[in-house]
């Protein structure tokens, strides 16, 4: 088809079918004939009118003029177009060349058994491949030779690997079929035609043939919604950091003491969604492990913009959501019956792909790319992919950053540069944008509530039920339910799930169900971490914790948050949840119980009197009020007005004996209460 020419070729076809035409329209009118001589000149005269040579303009050369043929071939182009139509005029070069096969089956056959050898793990090169084959041919040329009863004397200095074809028809006239070993040129076409993936698998291993053909190296397609696909996975980062913190005399140390300073290449672990490219949770540690994992949940679940604060970043870390699926590799510290029972607990799809196909998790894979070039490649002491990258740069003398650092740097690389950086993924939108603008049609699944995410993410714990409520981790939980099973109940032992993110409420086990027990107000939404650190300042401060105000807790944990704030500079994503074996040892480390009182403390107007409330004694004392006398229990009631005006003038009586009380009769029984019915 004409479609299917260069622009190049279908303007020359154009200029052609114009002046073919207006040969034709001339011939009509008598105005030219086909006779040559006379054809000339009217060829001379339509490249005047129809192809005129432009005039160069600014000192460059114009682009050349159409120009017309001779009058035989211009005579071609007539008939072919008389009979083709415009195809006529189309250049047949496809129709040049050899159209006879060169080389014979025998030779055709040991060409591709030299081709196959290409498929290797030695990885021959064509050229060694190619000496091996004229080696073959000479060989087999010669065997021939003998085999006819010649002299191979008479044919020492030619070439028996390529023969030419004078000779071949010289040897095949005495009876000798001789064969020609094909070019280096028709090799490599061969070599060419030969499967991509089988020369991959061959020369490099199936392992990367699959990772670099399989067929779903795009991801999956079709989300719609965010979090609906998240892929998670660890990486261990290309650059050596500290494992200390800087001393304020690290500049006035000795080179040797620098040198001698821990060195370590973290953990970088991390999700990203699928739909969004946002980056929900990423954690960093000095190794892997099943509770990197679990804090990637966690994050997936809760709002991180206080942690962006605290670093200063301006843009807010608000993605979270119950993912749809949860993709991980079959590493154990991600593939785990830890991480397992998390997913079923919280509804969440979990997906493993198939080992050594990091191309079905492209969108994580691809963002620690991009985190490696745009973010650690501006500091020093980087470890590179491999020795042959990296060269002679020596990584570990020239390692500078600490692991501090490098939790900032990456929380503010995430979170205030990737997160606005137009995503060819996302047709040139921003991740962020990409999630404002899907959230307005289709929010992600509402994350669970605090006690789904204590039964998910907590820790059981068993404790001693008392008449205060339970008593763990130095905080007092209490509720009816409580009350209940402590007066009702004979038993006193029970478990209870501890969420050690958020020691606001408890979830205790009754009878195979959970029931939440509300502890302090205070408590609501502090980590264990903060309160330990809360605790410990208490301790400095005051050594007697068995009375104190809520205030003075108020202000202890306020303290132990603004220095959790401070210290995220340095934590940031290396902080990880407390294991069980930490939050145990941090329990039993509390053995002093806070009980608050009901009402606080009240500052005093005026100097405490210490003797105010002292009872006199001895001479000094006043004199007390006269001993009233008891009415006698045969007299009625009457106030004591009345028995003293009434009383007789005269010498008082002396104090006699009292009397015996007079029997009472029984009383009557108590009626049993009964609910009174409408």
């Amino acid at each position: 088809m004409i479609a299917d020419l260069g622009d190049e070729q279908r303007e020359l076809v154009a200029n052609m079918l114009v002046a073919v035409k207006k040969f034709l329209a001339m011939q009509a009118r008598g105005a030219a004939s086909r006779y040559r001589p006379n054809l000339g000149r009217v060829l001379e005269k339509m490249q005047t009118e129809l192809f005129p040579t432009p005039a160069s303009r600014g000192g460059q050369m114009a682009k050349p003029a159409f120009k017309l043929v001779g009058p035989k071939r211009f005579l071609e182009w007539v008939d072919n177009y008389l009979e083709m139509g415009p195809l006529g005029l189309v250049k047949q070069y496809h129709l040049c060349g050899r159209y006879g096969e060169r080389y014979g089956w025998e030779e055709r056959q040991i060409l591709m058994d030299f081709v196959y050898r290409y498929l290797s793990l030695e990885q021959p090169t064509i050229v060694s491949i190619r000496d091996d084959m004229e080696v073959e041919f000479a060989k087999i040329n010669r065997g021939r030779i003998e085999a006819a009863g010649l002299d191979l004397a008479d044919y020492k200095g030619i070439d028996l690997a390529r023969v030419t074809k004078d000779f071949k028809e010289h040897m095949a006239a005495r009876g000798v079929s001789l064969l020609t070993c094909p070019a280096i040129d028709l090799l490599r076409i061969e070599i060419r035609r030969l499967p991509p993936f089988d020369v991959v698998a061959a020369r490099k291993g199936e392992e990367v043939a699959l990772r670099f053909f399989h067929p779903s190296k795009g991801g999956v397609h079709g989300l719609v919604f965010p979090m609906e696909r998240v892929e998670a996975d660890d990486w261990k980062t290309h650059l050596h950091t500290l494992v200390m913190e800087l001393p304020a005399i690290w500049h006035a140390i000795s080179p040797e003491l620098r040198e001698a300073a821990p060195k370590k290449r973290c953990v970088f672990s991390a999700a990203i969604c699928c739909t969004t490219r946002v980056i929900p949770a990423m954690t960093l540690a000095l190794s892997t492990g099943a509770s990197n994992t679990k804090q990637l949940l966690r994050m997936c679940l809760s709002d991180k913009t206080a942690l962006a604060r605290s670093l200063g970043c301006e843009t807010p870390w608000e993605f979270r959501g119950t993912m749809g699926t949860f993709v991980i590799d079959e590493g154990s510290a991600l593939l785990n019956a830890q991480t397992e029972f998390i997913c079923t607990d919280l509804g969440i799809r979990l997906k493993s792909p198939q080992i050594n196909t990091p191309q079905q998790r492209p969108k994580i894979e691809r963002f620690f790319q991009t985190l490696d070039i745009k973010g650690l490649l501006r500091f020093s002491g980087r470890a590179f992919s491999n020795p042959q990258v990296r060269g002679k740069y020596e990584s570990l003398a020239r390692a500078c950053v600490t692991v501090e650092e490098l939790a900032a740097l990456i929380v503010r690389f995430v979170v205030d540069v990737y997160h606005n950086l137009p995503h060819a993924g996302l047709g040139g939108e921003t991740p962020r944008q990409r999630w404002l603008e899907l959230t307005k049609k289709r929010a992600p699944t509402v994350p669970p509530g605090p006690n789904r995410i204590r039964r998910a993410f907590g820790e059981t714990f068993p404790v001693v039920l008392q008449a205060q409520g339970i008593e763990i981790f130095g905080n007092w939980y209490r509720s009816p339910l409580t009350d209940h099973l402590f007066q009702k109940v004979p038993e006193r032992d029970y478990k209870v799930t501890v969420d050690g993110e958020d020691l606001g409420a408890i979830s205790l086990l009754v009878n195979g169900e959970r029931k939440t027990v509300v502890g302090p107000k205070i408590m609501q939404g502090v980590s264990a971490a903060v309160w330990d650190a809360a605790l410990a300042d208490l301790r400095r401060q005051n050594q007697e914790l068995q009375r104190l105000v809520k205030p003075v807790v108020h202000r202890a944990i306020e303290f132990a948050q603004k220095g959790d704030a401070e210290t995220r500079k340095r934590l940031s994503i290396l902080y990880r949840p407390k294991s069980r074996a930490e939050l145990e040892a941090i329990r039993m480390r509390m053995n002093k119980t806070v009980r608050y009182r009901e009402e606080p403390l009240k500052p005093q107007d005026a100097p405490i009197d210490v003797l105010a409330r002292r009872i006199p004694v001895g001479t000094k004392a006043p004199p007390r009020d006269p001993v009233r006398e008891l009415p006698s229990t045969s007299q009625p009631d009457v106030p004591a007005e009345k028995r003293t005006a009434a009383k007789p003038a005269g010498k008082p009586k002396s104090r006699t004996r009292a009397e015996k009380p007079q029997p009472q009769p029984p009383k009557k029984p108590t009626r049993k209460w009964v609910i009174k019915r409408t």
